[in-house]
């Protein structure tokens, strides 16, 4: 039964070959020591189990990043069911759209082009609208 846990010393080709699996790679007894630290990681406020109780265990710290990722994330939500807080930043991001479109109107008036920062490198990477 695979577990879809991956080699991280494994490089795949330009992502096209899949990595082996971890346990190929780790001894078993490596994998059956990571496995508590590596659950207990992705209890909340508990990802520094794994970082730092088992950090000679590569299974067990690669989980703690990701629980690491997870609780910032989680940290971000919490902090937006605040309401005030959430009012205040959707605020800012509708004004920072108002005068981004300002900008390029301006530019447009003066028959400019101007690229909205990592906006118009988002619509080239995902090429929106590709037959116009």
């Amino acid at each position: 039964m695979s577990l879809g846990l991956t080699n991280p010393k494994k490089e795949s080709v330009a992502g096209s070959e899949k990595n082996e699996a971890f346990e190929d790679a780790a001894s078993h007894q490596e994998l059956e020591e990571g496995k508590l630290p590596a659950i207990l990681g992705y209890v909340p406020f508990l990802f520094f189990v794994p970082l730092f109780g088992a950090r000679n265990n590569d299974f067990a710290v690669r989980h703690g990043k990701q629980a690491f990722a997870l609780f910032i994330i989680e940290v971000i939500a919490l902090i937006f069911l605040i309401d005030v807080v959430s009012e205040f930043f959707w605020t800012l991001v509708f004004v920072a759209c108002l005068g981004l479109a300002l900008v390029a109107c301006v530019n447009a008036a003066q028959g400019k082009f101007w690229q909205i920062p990592y906006l118009s490198d988002i619509i080239k990477k995902y090429e929106f609208f590709k037959g116009q």
